[in-house]
């Protein structure tokens, strides 16, 4: 039996390491991988034991049936017996432990039982639309990913000393860089063979897209002074950041890893790390770990001291549910699955916002019966977790993107998500129309009304749809100042009429050339309807980006 034990401890040993490098479980007792773990690896040797008892115990009571034993041997043998069935006892309730336990702690800490608290885990405080800051369209993502992807893979196709033996990662993680909105993202080994050939090196670049011009730039870390990355996820082995990762910190439970960079342009991948209520229930973050893939060394930070620079912290992924379960669980769990009053959830899909420096993820509110519209906007920092909700009822993301796409049909353009923006004053939805993939126009969608739609070429730019877009809509009157009202008299010199989505403009030069506009309303009917050169008007009007609105005529 010895000769046996001294093959089968070490084959034990090299298995259980083996299991352990290559799925990389966190080894504590929150994490459903923890449990596989033991499973796998401990529960081998537990129904081995089991079986091994049983079968020793059953064999002494055949023998002892059979009056093998003398009473001397009797006595040793219901020893022996007596020891099989505590050791095959305390096997069984180590296997069933080790299955039962994490299935019943997960039901136990589950939002069947404490809707409450799943519903609390995020904490969204109602504001006004105001708080959205006006657009600026140099701070404004409305380069999507995919278009992103098609930039990046068109410069590394210039790079022709690297592209046969680098390819480029598929992340474009959205960052907040250098006062503007970028996605990011680095190179990859190109297979096994080309990383034992690069790996002395590392990865020697990453890629930034100007999210707001489409600019596209390579970043060789030479030119920042700083050697290639060697902890990277598409490495092997020791150098293979998750494991790499692991083995700094063994109890952590984390994610997939984002990449960023800082201000200095210096390359990190920040992991965010978790905990469970009970064994894999009601998930929340608990702080981040920034590693330096060019070094290997790795920080971990407390959820409340992360730098500021970082920008995703809180994964979209979890943001999303802890937002639809914030919606849905207030009324309790079997609410949310049969009654549904008041039951919210987030839209399709989301976006991002760019907002004192920091990412913020954006996504509508929708009742659950899924209608056309939304109750409202929700926003999310994925740094800090801060979150607020604009109750604006309008149209939801879907219907605007069908609006965006009827106004040029005859193209056959399809709209990304749309973005809420704010200009000046009103909540409207900001997309691309793409063509095979490629961004041909810009449109905007009033989410208010979504007939009100706004288009212009890609080449005409983002300046001339935000005047489109300001001539169509007007100017909220509720987020005037009273300074910004001024006031004149003037003398008409020509009135011209134009229907815009029915309805009516009026446009009037006045002698000194100066153009004014007013929307037809009832109030002023008589002043407009018989309105003609050489009248005079007292009036008050708001001046936007050159657009002179009359706001009242005296």
């Amino acid at each position: 039996m010895k000769k046996y034990m001294l093959f089968i401890i070490p084959v034990y040993l090299v298995y259980v390491f083996g299991y352990f490098y290559v799925v990389l479980p966190p080894l504590n007792w929150h994490a459903p991988e923890f449990w596989q773990f033991l499973i796998f690896t401990v529960g081998p040797i537990l129904i081995i034991t089991l079986i091994f008892s049983l079968t020793n115990q059953g064999m002494h009571a055949f023998d002892r049936l059979k009056g093998k034993f003398t009473k001397q041997t009797v006595h040793d043998a219901t020893a022996k017996t007596s020891n099989w069935k505590t050791t095959a006892k305390l096997s069984a309730i180590a296997l069933a432990i080790m299955i039962i336990f994490p299935f019943a702690s997960s039901l136990i800490s589950s939002k069947i039982f404490h809707a409450k608290e799943y519903a609390n885990r995020i904490a969204v405080k109602d504001v006004k639309f105001k708080e959205i800051p006006e657009v600026d369209f140099k701070k404004t993502p409305i380069i999507d990913r995919d278009s992103s992807i098609r930039l990046g893979d068109k410069v590394m196709g210039n790079m022709s000393e690297w592209v046969s033996q680098f390819n480029v990662s598929d992340e474009y993680t959205q960052i907040s860089y250098k006062d503007s909105v970028y996605r990011v993202t680095p190179l990859t080994y190109n297979g096994f063979i080309k990383y034992f050939k690069n790996k002395g090196n590392g990865i020697p670049a990453y890629i930034t897209v100007d999210s707001t011009s489409g600019k596209t730039s390579l970043v060789k870390l030479k030119d920042l002074g700083l050697d290639g990355m060697k902890y990277v996820p598409s490495a092997m082995f020791n150098e293979n950041l998750m494991r790499h990762l692991r083995f700094q910190h063994p109890t952590e439970i984390f994610g997939s890893p984002s990449f960023e960079i800082d201000e200095k342009g210096r390359p990190w991948y920040i992991c965010s790390t978790y905990t469970y209520k009970g064994v894999g229930a009601k998930k929340s973050v608990t702080g981040a770990i920034f590693l330096d893939p060019i070094t290997g060394e790795s920080t971990k930070y407390d959820k409340g001291k992360i730098p500021t620079w970082a920008d995703r912290i809180f994964p979209e992924s979890l943001v999303i549910n802890e937002l639809d379960e914030n919606g849905s669980l207030q009324g309790g769990y079997w609410n949310s699955v049969f009654g549904q009053n008041g039951v919210t959830l987030t839209s399709e899909g989301y976006n991002y916002l760019e907002k004192d420096g920091d990412i913020w993820l954006y996504s509508g509110i929708t009742s659950a019966n899924a209608d056309e519209s939304n109750l409202g906007f929700v926003l999310v920092n994925l740094r800090t977790h801060e979150a607020m909700k604009i109750a604006t009822a309008g149209a939801n993301e879907t219907s605007a993107m069908k609006s965006a796409q009827s106004e040029v049909k005859n193209y056959g353009y399809e709209s990304t998500f749309p973005l809420l923006i704010n200009i000046k004053g009103n909540p409207v939805y900001l997309m691309s129309l793409k063509d095979n993939g490629l961004i041909k126009m810009y449109a905007t969608v009033s989410a208010v009304d979504y007939q009100k739609v706004a288009t212009v070429s890609s080449d005409e730019g983002l300046d001339a749809l935000f005047k489109k877009t300001l001539n169509l809509l007007g100017t909220s009157s509720d987020n005037i100042s009273a300074e910004s009202m001024k006031t004149a008299t003037i003398v008409v010199k020509s009135i011209e009429k134009l229907n815009v989505e029915g309805n009516t403009l009026y446009y009037i030069q006045a002698e000194n050339n100066e153009i004014f506009k007013i929307s037809f309303t009832t109030k002023y009917e008589n002043q407009l309807v018989f309105l003609k050169p050489k009248d005079k008007l007292n009036i008050t009007y708001v001046d936007t980006e050159g657009i002179k609105t009359i706001k009242e005529i005296k």
